[in-house]
């Protein structure tokens, strides 16, 4: 049982975070009550179990009877009934925010636009392969209170942390923190892309390391009293990915040659180098069986992942690509190896934000781009002398494949969220591999 603060609390939103929030505090005997905006709130059923009568319907007035909100990172903070609530004195908190009240062990805390999931796996196995335990989750696999369970001295928490967990947290002091990269993203939750900026640089207040990219100034605060270790493709970074040289290096040290990594593209190689910073800010000794861990990591699915190779066409699907930035990165990444020879397939809701971004990397090494979906027709006006627009990804894949020969690479890294045609990325990227698998 871990000591928390006794206080009258509502639970907002009851997903999967929402219930790991009702699980630790009925286990700490705590009163709590839970509200939804969905007349049918899924997991209603297993908060019945934990406490029958918890589930009562969205009520802003009620709200400011409760000491404490708990929001869950799918209910904006600045919904009018949350934001009066705050107004009038009622404390807001996230599930993480909980979790670092009551948690005891070292944290490893990731976040940024795109790559954080495949660091905070990568973090996690390579702290196996050192011989210590790895307790992973947060935005990803289990929801971070749920972790609690399974404390032991050995043990290192790796958390995965978004914009929007980061907004309802104060407490966390992790012993190495990074942003991997900003871009645009989640601009129809932001009043603009400096709130979305400040949202991530939350994970830096009481860091006791802090990770940078020396490609992207906006991971890099303007002050912190925390030491400083970096990654990046120049020699100013701590850890380096010379692509001209195709080695990973610490120092003079050449840890590793990028063509060893089962991982795929320059980006990744870089996520690669940010989880060595992440582990040598931590106090973990990288040694032969860390970097061998890293070679063999293959990376999660539907990221930057080998589909299969058909008549001397690469097929990768990068469904988990929802943002413009993630794109960029991933044509930029696989260009030195496919330049000019790589046919794009684009497009879903670009969830408001700006694209141009895009335009350069589809003028410098794209062949041509397939567009689909919601936003798809202003991804083609990017470069309408490269650009088809077709009706869905089944026809974008057959466009591609039309398009393609021997030496191409046929890259589905959408830019763009999937709601409009698929249940999420995952159904996307599933919906890629199985048609490429038929051809």
């Amino acid at each position: 049982m871990h000591v928390i603060e006794q206080k009258n609390r509502l639970i907002l939103g009851l997903g999967q975070t929402g219930l790991s929030v009702a699980r630790y505090l009925a286990e700490n005997n705590q009163p709590f009550d839970v509200m939804d905006t969905r007349a049918e709130a899924p997991g209603a059923d297993q908060l019945a179990a934990i406490k029958s009568d918890a589930l009562i319907p969205w009520d802003g007035k009620k709200m400011l009877g409760y000491e404490q909100l708990v929001v869950s990172p799918g209910i904006a903070v600045t919904h009018p009934d949350i934001a009066e609530a705050q107004e009038y004195g009622v404390e807001i908190v996230g599930d993480i925010e909980l979790f670092a009240k009551a948690n005891r062990l070292p944290v490893i805390a990731i976040t940024g636009s795109n790559g954080k999931s495949t660091v905070t796996e990568l973090v996690g196995e390579l702290l196996k392969a050192s011989g210590l335990k790895a307790l992973v989750g947060g935005n990803i696999g289990l929801p971070a209170l749920d972790l609690l369970k399974n404390t032991c001295d050995d043990a290192v928490v790796v958390l995965e942390l978004s914009s929007f967990q980061l907004e309802t947290t104060h407490s966390l002091m992790p012993v190495a923190a990074t942003i991997l990269n900003v871009c645009e993203d989640h601009l129809d939750r932001y009043a603009d892309y400096k709130a979305y900026v400040e949202a991530k640089q939350r994970i830096f207040e009481n860091a006791e390391s802090i990770i940078e990219n020396t490609e992207d100034e906006l991971t890099q605060p303007e002050s912190t009293k925390a030491k400083r270790l970096s990654f990046g493709f120049t020699e100013a970074s701590d850890w380096q990915v010379d692509v001209n040289s195709g080695e990973l290096r610490r120092g003079q040290r050449v840890v590793l040659k990028l063509q060893e990594l089962t991982l795929q593209g320059a980006h990744n190689a870089l996520n690669v180098a940010a989880a060595f910073a992440l582990l040598e800010a931590a106090g973990v000794v990288i040694d032969d069986a860390v970097v061998a861990c890293a070679k063999e990591y293959s990376g999660m699915p539907h990221r930057s992942q080998l589909v299969a190779v058909k008549n001397g066409v690469t097929f990768i699907n990068d469904s988990k690509a929802t943002n413009v930035g993630a794109t960029v990165a991933a044509i930029n990444s696989f260009a030195p190896q496919f330049d000019q020879r790589i046919i794009l397939i684009a497009g879903g809701d670009a969830k408001g934000a700006d694209l141009s971004s895009l335009e350069e990397s589809i003028r410098s090494h794209v062949k041509k781009v397939v567009c689909f979906g919601k936003d798809g027709a202003d991804i083609a006006k990017l470069d309408s002398t490269k650009s088809v627009l077709v009706a869905n990804l089944n026809e974008a894949i057959e466009q591609a494949v039309a398009f393609s020969e021997s030496g191409d690479c046929v890259l589905l890294s959408p830019a763009c969220a999937s709601w409009d045609m698929f249940k999420n990325y995952i159904e996307r990227g599933e919906q890629f591999e199985k048609q490429v698998g038929a051809l």
